[in-house]
């Protein structure tokens, strides 16, 4: 893997303090280092704004703004950005929801481990989310 995809911004948005433990260990075995967390969504937003992440992490259900309004508002603000949705949420509804909000991939908890370092590395070495 290429130095500079490991020096990426990644973003970890879930009011799971085990969720945002996993991930983080999870992304900072691979070699990861800039690592940022929020628990709800409007902390999220703050967050977003200050470091403009690579890559967020974001859950559906957060206190204070729900994940899908957070996403309408992170692609509002950087139309680019790329959004990896996650949730045990796997409502038919909630996955195009958050697909035609502009989210790369939608991974149901709990998720294979390697597959989300996959979907985190692959989303990093393309140009993101048309």
């Amino acid at each position: 893997m290429e130095i500079s995809i490991l020096k990426s911004s990644i973003l970890i948005v879930d009011d799971s303090d085990y969720i945002k433990a996993i991930t983080s260990t999870l992304l900072k075995r691979e070699g990861f280092t800039n690592i940022f967390v929020a628990s709800d969504g409007i902390s999220a937003l703050e967050k977003f704004k200050e470091i403009n992440p690579d890559i967020v992490i974001l859950d559906i259900m957060l206190p204070k703004m729900n994940g899908l309004d957070v996403l309408l508002e992170m692609r509002k603000l950087n139309p680019q950005a790329k959004i990896i949705v996650i949730s045990s949420l796997a409502t038919i509804e909630n996955i195009q929801q958050a697909k035609n909000l502009g989210a790369a991939y939608y991974l149901v908890k709990p998720f294979d481990n390697q597959y989300f370092i996959k979907v985190v590395i692959d989303l990093l070495t393309t140009k993101g989310k048309e």
